[in-house]
């Protein structure tokens, strides 16, 4: 966006700008259409059918990350994946991962009805069906407005502790 001459629009959340870490070059050009994997589920845990895949962005990495040690101490794990693009979505790496687990959670902070996660779950569920052994499972907040007060808002949008449940779940089936 930086490089292009023409309009640009960047939608970031204050709240990930603070925590920003990380140092890219500038002459250095990240692909768009390429997710970044943060995290690989192990090889004894994709083995036994208990590695789900979990889509994120923004805020979703923090939750995400937060609870990586609590899945894994549960028995179960996750390939992380944070989506840097949505347009084009990286489908090859999203199918890599998912030939891989067969299951998967998409962690989001829009509203159920025509959310970033909606059009995710709809492009996985068109594209990457005959790899899926349970229905896509989506974390994101229900049609109604979010409340202004912290307080409020911390029961209205997906935590990670909703992701440890839902990783549960998938792995048992218990949906």
């Amino acid at each position: 966006m930086i490089r292009d001459d023409g309009p640009g629009i960047l939608f970031t959340p204050v709240k990930t700008m603070k925590e920003a870490k990380g140092f890219v070059p500038v002459d250095l050009c990240l692909p768009l259409n390429k997710a970044k994997v943060l995290h690989s589920a192990s090889e004894a845990s994709v083995a036994a059918g208990k590695a789900v895949t979990v889509l994120t962005y923004l805020h979703g990495v923090k939750e995400a990350n937060m609870v990586i040690q609590e899945i894994q101490e549960e028995g179960y794990d996750i390939d992380l994946i944070e989506l840097r693009s949505l347009k084009p979505l990286d489908i090859p790496g999203i199918k890599e991962s998912l030939s891989r687990t067969h299951k998967i959670a998409i962690l989001d902070e829009s509203t159920h009805s025509g959310g970033v996660g909606a059009t995710v779950s709809a492009m996985v569920s068109e594209q990457c069906f005959d790899l899926l052994d349970a229905p896509v499972r989506r974390l994101c907040m229900d049609d109604a407005p979010v409340p202004y007060a912290a307080s409020m808002e911390v029961n209205v949008v997906k935590r990670g502790s909703d992701l440890v449940k839902a990783v549960y779940e998938l792995v048992t089936k218990k949906v």
